[in-house]
């Protein structure tokens, strides 16, 4: 029996050994990785240290199944960045790949996004949309569209509490109706070039009427990417009033790196900047001026651009229907 076990552990310790050695190669790659590449540099030692102590952990370092590996590396990653993720794919896998249609591809085929243009009455314009589309000659048609229907009208609500974001030069495009002049919106910083990229309204826009209505933009946890920064440069500019929840916070560009056995992470590469704030909605999201759940954040927002009309000088007719779409509310 002691020959056996002798033999047994010759066998086994070098298989053990291999697996270690793996996971400490992974480990290191990934360092390597987020030191080279990721944009908020000042947090890297914290992030080296906490994967050392993932290493000595005995469900990782003990662990052979490498889907839990990648979800282990996650959970200990994101707890420094939600952008953070590592994946494995089986390459043996004879699952046919779901092809799932990119968010762009859906906005061009969905009219840019843009799902409820209207006239409220009180003379209040509504634009609900779900994405902030490329700009290209359709879609900057559609965009146009939708701001000449609500020209004309006394306040202004974009509804952003299904908004998945997209383009930032959708957010500029929308933007410059909204804002006299050339006014430089945001930043974003790349760590790969060690430059920035400069985001300001387009000169070549008639807003004459828009820049001067009052703005409101309802917001969920919903809210997220391109929607946030629309939200958080009109928020900083003092040019909209914030009302629902607070956004999803995502404001930094990332892409995937290709690690070792099939294993990929998720780095984020860059980061938004304000010229206002030096700062962005990473993490903590775009709070609210007026907290309010989704469901109620639109009869809260509808309800405080009647009133703000209603202490104005309007039209007797419109001071009747103000007073009525009022009473509906109540």
């Amino acid at each position: 029996m002691r020959i056996i076990c002798l033999v047994l552990s010759v066998w086994i310790a070098p298989i053990v050994s291999a697996e270690a050695h793996k996971s400490d190669q992974l480990v290191n790659l990934i360092q390597e990785k987020i030191t080279n590449n990721y944009v908020m540099g000042d947090k890297v030692p914290d992030i080296i240290n906490s994967l050392s102590s993932v290493q000595i952990k005995a469900e990782f370092s003990g662990s052979d199944d490498p889907a839990k590996i990648a979800e282990i590396l996650s959970s200990a990653l994101q707890r420094h960045d939600k952008h953070f993720a590592v994946r494995w794919s089986d390459p043996a896998s004879k699952t046919e790949k779901v092809v799932y249609e990119g968010w762009f591809s859906q906005l061009d085929r969905k009219n840019s996004g843009f799902q409820r243009v209207e006239i409220l009455d009180g003379n209040v314009g509504y634009i609900d949309f779900w994405g902030f589309d490329n700009v290209n000659d359709k879609s900057k048609s559609r965009a146009q569209s939708a701001m000449q229907f609500v020209s004309e009208t006394d306040a202004l609500i974009f509804d952003l509490r299904n908004n998945g974001g997209g383009s930032a030069d959708m957010v500029r495009l929308i933007s410059s109706f909204l804002l006299k002049g050339r006014v430089h919106l945001n930043s974003i910083y790349w760590k790969e070039s060690d430059s920035t990229t400069e985001f300001w309204t387009y000169s070549d826009i008639e807003n004459s009427s828009q820049s001067k209505v009052p703005v409101y933009i309802l917001t969920s946890k919903d809210t997220f990417s391109a929607a946030e920064e629309f939200a958080y440069n009109l928020k900083a500019l003092k040019r909209a009033t914030i009302i629902g929840e607070t956004t999803k916070g995502g404001a930094n560009p990332w892409k995937f790196f290709e690690l070792i056995d099939n294993y990929q992470i998720a780095i984020p590469i860059a980061k938004a900047v304000n010229p206002i704030t030096n700062t962005n909605w990473e993490g903590t999201g775009v709070q609210p001026d007026i907290l309010a759940s989704k469901d109620s954040a639109f009869s809260v927002a509808y309800k405080l651009a009647l009133e703000n009309l209603q202490s104005s000088e309007v039209p007797p007719e419109q001071l009747k229907e103000i007073k009525k779409a009022l009473q509906s509310l109540k």
